[in-house]
């Protein structure tokens, strides 16, 4: 079995050397040493960290080992309705209590206060908790408290939330769920996985309440619970506070056992074809069966070794040849890759997993994909191209190691939820950064390929292929692809020859330009000007530790090219990829950066071209390397952009089956105009566009690079800076004076009244109304800006109680405000999906909702919710990296998002903000596109 020999190979791997020979191989890795972890005598563990980032917030999490698995065939969608009866009323918080407290707190509904159920946990967390009100950290530690074991469960509100379930399983019935709920019980014997946690909408719509009391009551116990807190406050005070609160919880007698299933094997292969009509591409995944590493092995050296590091070693060796190959016009496959993992939906059987979408011919770009695969698997890789994953491997530890005090609460936390859960090792990035340096040095390409040989099993095999239903497209043959997988399996395979990488990126740099002035700018910037015109805003920050962000852009977008160059426009970012740098194509470019933490692309928005990039501090040099040959060395390869043109050929041929796909076309056209720069790319774009002239025009932007304005944000030491700037920015070409940027396209929204309501075939019918309010009455000031957020969240939270929680016609509405400073227009937009039933009086009840807020003013009680939550957001977003280079572009621009924000916040009043709605809009400008499905035929 493959699990026998990688795990004797990451012993031997392990045995090998003596770094860590006073960690036995076969106990436990130690527990990060910051954590503190505990399991009270009721059987409830914790697991708490001091943690500053964000400053002076915490998560709390509470991770349940129940799910879907445990339901009885009566019961079947009970785990993920139990879920949103959390929120539905406790013994501490009756009612919507809780959702309310902690949203008048500025903690989000949706965004902060969530959940979610799989087969084998559910999870609920609150997060984003200012640690500084220590009434609300008190709060919120009751509020898990009570999801513990105190969930009322009341009929009235039970009986409620049966419509939200049922369009929140409306809403996701798409193509894949349907594929996923159609081959469950093909792939499993065991009734457990064959069918999702969302269930039977028979059951959640006709369950009597006493059903789901039993499996809260015979589930939802301590044994079962992990209590995981992350955040900026004092861990010793907080581990008391849990042992205080959640010890008193009984532990139920004669307690039901928390089994798992075991997936059974299989000695001939299983093969399922699953069509849809609303499937856009054909694609098949073949999973190679294994057993999983024993729970008590995850988190040891050994299990460390093979789950962490052999399985990511082999895939990323294989993927790394399937990507190579993706790149030649010939290949037969759109995408093609390869992962360890879980099979399917199962924690107790891992699988060695291949996908492929095929271009044309599943079959042969299966054949092609298969091929790779197993002459990788057979005949081994190199010492090179193992160096390569071990260079990429260390920089992405090195990394998160130089980041670990910058670390984010909810990454600390998903950790240790996979700890309790899984039993992954989480012994803290110091110890994981030390046992990567020492121990993949000690893995020998040798080792590597004894495992891959092991890999492509003759038993186990699982073939699943979806595809779209369509006359001309016949199902999959079963004969056709078993007998190209054994071909494949018996093939006899040269050794792969590695090319390897030594020539520099920029053959020949030419000497270095001067910095012809320095000075401070507004916000902590520093201000170059270099000789050859180009100006630089630097930004440092200790947000992060290893992490520098770089944007240049120039005046120009879609609105300075004509109607006529759309798609030349739309694809001018996947040229620029797929284009060669210098004399480096994508394969050795890839190859080049291995090892390193930097990238660069280049964009078109609607008001500039931009080049966008990031490096780690070390690999700085790189990115402005990067950024040089991207300014003056973007030389054709037409046949990697042919390859990559035929590959979204292959994945939108077929998208006008995708009802998605239509809406958002529908929905482009309404609200533009029908201007050809804002549709949504299809098979006809590719067909129009013109690399010759694609690359022309990158190059037109490109000439002058005074044009441009660069602005380098993060942990970045100027002083280090300067020289780079000289050589890799100082040099590029330049002309004096910025060129001239015409308006060719309008980039305005459509005025008056636009109505697009078109009815949709679907095999699963939903509706979708999607509405555009506007107007050009407001002008850009920061506190106008202000304002219109505040409408759009407000009137979510209208959506929120009245459309999903009154009437239960949608699950997750959505409502957003803009003013947008480059076009001058304000926009109030607002989204839900509901049933053809209730479509009718849900868009009566939304507009008038709309109008309602507009006209009689906002509540005061959801002002507040609102505002606290932008305050808090606010607090957060200042300490981003990304924050501060888009707000440095903008106040290029000439609008200054920055001075006055936060007493923008602090000084709006429910008052202000009802007079500005009452004078907001006219009545005349609205778009709405309203998409009814009906029943395909």
């Amino acid at each position: 079995m493959i699990l026998k020999r990688m795990l004797s190979v990451a012993i031997m791997i392990v045995g090998a050397f003596g770094a860590f020979a006073q960690q036995p191989q076969m106990q436990p890795l130690p527990l990060n040493p910051a954590v503190k972890h505990g399991t009270l005598p009721n059987g409830l563990q914790y697991f708490i960290m001091h943690n500053e980032e964000p400053k002076e917030r915490a998560n709390f999490y509470i991770a349940q080992k129940v799910g879907s698995t445990l339901e009885t065939s009566e019961q079947l969608g009970l785990a993920h309705f139990l879920e949103h009866m959390a929120f539905n009323g406790t013994s501490h918080y009756p009612g919507k209590n809780m959702l309310n407290y902690l949203q008048s707190k500025g903690i989000r509904f949706g965004a902060d206060i969530n959940a979610y159920t799989a087969f084998d946990e559910t999870v609920y967390n609150i997060n984003n908790v200012p640690t500084t009100d220590k009434a609300l950290m008190d709060s919120v530690l009751l509020a898990i408290h009570d999801w513990s074991g105190e969930i009322l469960l009341e009929e009235d509100e039970i009986n409620a939330e049966r419509g939200v379930i049922e369009e929140e399983w409306r809403s996701r019935n798409d193509a894949n769920s349907r594929m996923l709920e159609y081959i469950l019980p093909k792939v499993y014997k065991e009734y457990q996985y064959q069918q999702t946690p969302i269930g039977k909408m028979e059951v959640v719509r006709n369950f009597p309440p006493e059903v789901l009391r039993a499996y809260y009551k015979k589930w939802y116990r301590p044994d079962q619970q992990g209590i995981i807190i992350v955040g900026d406050f004092d861990a010793d005070e907080m581990e008391k506070k849990v042992i205080d609160l959640f010890s008193p919880i009984p532990m139920p007698e004669n307690a039901a056992e928390r089994t798992y299933p075991t997936v059974s094997d299989n000695k001939e292969p299983i093969f399922v074809v699953f069509e849809d009509p609303e499937g856009q591409f054909t694609r098949l995944t073949l999973s190679f069966k294994t057993e999983k590493t024993p729970f008590e092995m995850r988190n040891t050296l050994a299990g460390y070794v093979q789950d962490q590091l052999l399985e990511s070693i082999l895939s990323s060796l294989i993927n790394n040849r399937l990507t190579e190959y993706n790149q030649k016009p010939e290949c037969k496959y759109a995408y093609a890759g390869v992962h360890f993992g879980d099979f399917w939906v199962s924690k107790t059987k891992a699988a060695f997993t291949i996908t492929v979408v095929g271009k044309t011919d599943i079959k042969e770009g299966f054949a092609e994909a298969m091929g790779i695969i197993a002459r990788a698997c057979k005949t081994g890789f190199t010492d090179s191209e193992l160096q390569r994953v071990y260079d990429s491997m260390t920089a992405r530890y090195e990394k998160l190691y130089n980041e670990r005090n910058k670390t984010t609460n909810g990454a600390y936390a998903n950790e240790l939820i996979r700890h309790f859960v899984d039993n992954e090792a989480a012994p803290g990035i110091e110890m994981e950064f030390e046992l990567v340096k020492q121990l993949l040095p000690n893995i020998p390409v040798m080792a590597v390929n004894q495992v891959a040989a092991t890999i492509l099993t003759p038993e186990n095999q699982v073939i699943v292929i979806d595809q779209p239903k369509k006359d001309g497209i016949a199902p999959a043959s079963e004969k056709e692809m078993l007998s190209t997988l054994e071909n494949a399996l018996n093939a006899e395979y040269e050794a792969y020859v590695d090319e390897v990488i030594t020539d520099p990126l920029i053959e020949k740099l030419p000497k270095p330009g001067k910095i012809k002035a320095q000075s401070e700018g507004k916000f902590g910037t520093t201000e170059l000007l270099l000789s050859n015109g180009v100006r630089v805003i630097v930004k440092p920050t200790d947000f992060k530790a290893d992490e520098i962000r770089f944007t240049a852009f120039r005046n120009g977008g879609k609105r300075s090219y004509p109607e006529s160059q759309a798609a030349n426009v739309l694809l001018m970012e996947d040229a620029f990829s797929a284009s060669k740098m210098g004399n480096f194509d994508n394969v050795k470019l890839r190859k080049y950066l291995s090892g390193k933490v930097a990238s660069l692309s280049y964009s078109v928005g609607n008001t500039v071209n931009s080049f966008d990039g990031s490096s780690s501090v070390k690999d700085l040099p790189t990115l402005m390397e990067l950024i040089y040959a991207g300014f003056t060395s973007v030389n054709p390869d037409p046949e990697t952009f042919n390859a990559q043109i035929d590959q979204a050929r292959s994945i939108l041929k077929n998208a006008d089956s995708n009802p998605n796909f239509v809406f958002s076309k529908h929905l482009a056209s309404a609200q533009y105009g029908n201007n050809p720069m804002f549709q949504e790319v299809d098979v006809n774009t590719l067909d129009a566009a013109n690399y010759n002239e694609i690359l022309d025009m990158i190059r037109l932007s490109t000439a002058n690079a005074a044009d441009y304005t660069f602005v380098f944000v993060g942990n970045v030491d100027i002083e280090t800076l300067k020289p780079l700037l000289e050589q890799y920015v100082a040099t590029l070409p330049a002309k004096k004076g910025k060129s001239v940027v015409k308006d060719l396209s309008p980039i305005t929204i459509a005025s008056g009244q636009v109505i697009d309501n078109f009815k949709q075939p679907m095999h699963s019918p939903k509706s979708q109304v999607y509405a555009i309010f506007s107007g050009t009455n407001v002008p850009y000031s920061i506190e106008n800006s202000v304002k219109l957020s505040t409408i759009g969240q407000i009137l979510r939270m209208v959506f929120t109680e009245t459309l999903r929680e009154e009437m239960g016609g949608t699950y997750s509405p959505a409502a957003g405000a803009v003013l947008n400073p480059y076009t001058g227009q304000w926009m109030v937009i607002y989204t839900y999906e509901t049933n053809a039933e209730m479509l009718g009086k849900m868009e009566e009840r939304a507009n008038a909702e709309f109008l309602k807020l507009l006209n009689d003013g906002a509540k005061e009680e959801d002002f507040n919710k609102v505002k606290e939550a932008t305050m808090k957001q606010y607090e957060m977003n200042v300490r981003n990296n990304g924050y501060w280079e888009n707000n440095l572009v903008m106040l290029e621009k000439g609008f200054d998002d920055i001075s006055g924000h936060k007493a923008a916040i602090e000084n709006l009043t429910l008052q202000e903000l009802n007079k500005f709605m009452k004078n907001l809009y006219n009545g005349k400008n609205r778009i709405e596109v309203i998409m009814e499905g009906i029943e395909s035929k």
